[in-house]
């Protein structure tokens, strides 16, 4: 569309768009001791600072360097680093106009509205509670992240080692480090709990030039004029195109009272030098992997032993719960058999309607319909956070699309069997409304029995930290299956902004 915006690539940071997807990312959190020294310290940062447009430069020469050898190329490895600050690190470090933003959570941060996001009521002592934190909370309540990416685990260690030292002599105090690294061999790109992650994200709308095709993400509909009714609304298969302003400061949004006019809207309210930068959520997310597979075993042969479904079984329950087989193939396009990674299709598929047009090298069955929940569960963790072209509490798949946020995260922890330490994932989200957006989600979708459709039931993966009861069913009954809390449980966390790159020039 030639209305969508230009982009400005050069000083949008390169975790926004379009995300490092490095292998080892490293995220240390800081604390202002002397804000001068700091100011000072950020102003000097500024030119190591990776860019949107560096980082997609990076990625297309990896890949074409990987399409011209045929396997991953050797000694081909990028260091990237972005910065966030916090509401409170912005007030240490004198910068005005913070009032502007109108996202309270943004202001209040994340400790105060652990209650609103499902996390266990503070002073509680339960596992997830903000006193538990290992940052995030109290005296440890951190004012700058930074964040490296690269592929190279002793690269990341020595630039770790390098900006804490460095950090520690102008007026830093080191607060916590969290080290991410993607699973090793055939589990790469998977979760702890073994199912493959990060397939469905919305794709922002906007170029990186004039030029009118040339779009930041690329449009990749195969020329089928039975492909047309999808163009004006994805990007490419389940991909939603979202005006950017949802993403990114100073650029216009979704229109708020006509969500299906796919035309723009207002910019999301800030201060003036908040244009082109995101507000950055980060929760430490530890996983309880032996719990959730011990579930899905006897719970499967509970279900089975009560007639339910007699061929049920723990892998199945894992798919109904998640709303994907570990492999990622979607459940709405076959609920008996997991056809594997990489399958053309995986993405194309939809929950209310049926999907009547197969995509080329598309062998497999297309999903029906399936509006009451049968084939995949109103509570499967992905329709609950992504109902797709369902129509919701809030009204039509168009304003699901106003709701969505960039999904930037990794996993850590060693492999179940080598280690009983933790494991889980270091979750990143970038949105320019907290309120409402991430926190929409998890208070009105992923926490609400009744949301985003009725009777659906709490999320049963990341549904915070009590026991829920969900309905499955097989078209003729309904099952109430009690599932446990505290698989998924927050060990710190906070709210904060990351800036343009002009920002930290000036700070």
């Amino acid at each position: 569309m030639d209305q969508e915006p230009v982009l400005d690539l050069d000083d949008i940071q390169g975790n926004i768009l379009p995300g490092f997807k490095k292998d080892a990312q490293h995220f240390v959190f800081l604390r202002v001791v002397d804000a001068q020294l700091a100011k000072k310290w950020l102003r000097g940062l500024a030119p190591r600072l990776s860019s949107a447009k560096e980082v997609m430069e990076a990625h297309t020469l990896w890949k074409g360097m990987r399409r011209k050898l045929g396997r991953d190329p050797d000694n081909l490895d990028f260091l990237f680093l972005n910065c966030a600050i916090s509401a409170e690190g912005l007030q240490k470090l004198a910068v005005p106009g913070i009032d502007e933003f109108d996202d309270a959570a943004f202001k209040l941060g994340m400790e105060s509205r652990a209650g609103v996001i499902g996390d266990p009521p503070t002073g509680s002592g339960t596992p997830g509670a903000t006193e538990t934190w290992l940052f995030g909370s109290g005296r440890k309540r951190p004012d700058v992240l930074l964040i490296l990416a690269t592929d190279d685990d002793v690269w990341a260690a020595r630039a770790e080692r390098e900006l804490i030292t460095s950090a520690r002599s102008n007026g830093f105090q080191r607060i916590h480090v969290d080290r991410g690294r993607v699973r090793p061999g055939a589990m790469a790109g998977h979760e702890h709990f073994g199912f493959k992650d990060g397939i469905s994200l919305p794709a922002i709308r906007g170029r990186a030039s004039a030029a009118a095709h040339d779009f930041v993400e690329p449009r990749v509909w195969p020329p089928s004029q039975d492909f047309n009714a999808y163009r004006s609304r994805y990007a490419a298969p389940g991909r939603q195109l979202v005006w950017p302003g949802h993403f990114v400061f100073g650029y216009p949004r979704q229109m708020r009272d006509q969500p299906e006019d796919m035309r723009p809207h207002s910019e999301p309210p800030g201060p003036t030098w908040a244009k082109n930068g995101s507000f950055l959520v980060y929760r430490r997310l530890r996983q309880d992997v032996v719990a959730f597979q011990k579930f899905l075993a006897t719970a499967s042969a509970l279900i089975r032993g009560r007639g339910f479904d007699q061929n049920l079984t723990p892998e199945r329950l894992g798919a109904l719960l998640v709303g994907r087989w570990a492999s990622g193939w979607p459940l709405a396009r076959d609920p008996h058999t997991d056809r594997g990674e990489n399958q053309a299709g995986e993405n194309h598929f939809t929950f209310s309607e049926t999907t009547t047009v197969p995509l080329p090298n598309d062998l497999h069955p297309l999903n029906l319909a399936d509006p009451n929940g049968v084939v995949c569960p109103f509570a499967a963790h992905i329709r609950k956070v992504q109902p797709r072209d369902d129509s919701t509490d809030i009204g039509p798949m168009e304003r699901t699309f106003q709701k969505l946020i960039l999904r930037r995260g990794i996993t850590f922890g060693r492999e179940l069997g080598k280690s009983d330490g933790d494991r889980g994932l270091l979750f990143v989200a970038y949105q320019t409304s907290i309120v409402d957006q991430f926190e929409f989600i998890m208070n009105d979708w992923v926490n609400d029995e009744n949301k985003p459709h009725a009777n659906s039931g709490v999320d049963p993966i990341i549904g915070g930290a009590r026991d829920s009861t969900i309905l499955l069913n097989n078209g003729n009954t309904t099952f109430p299956l009690t599932v446990p809390g505290g698989w998924v449980v927050a060990a710190g966390g906070e709210y904060m902004f990351s800036p343009s790159l002009s920002f930290f020039s000036t700070v």
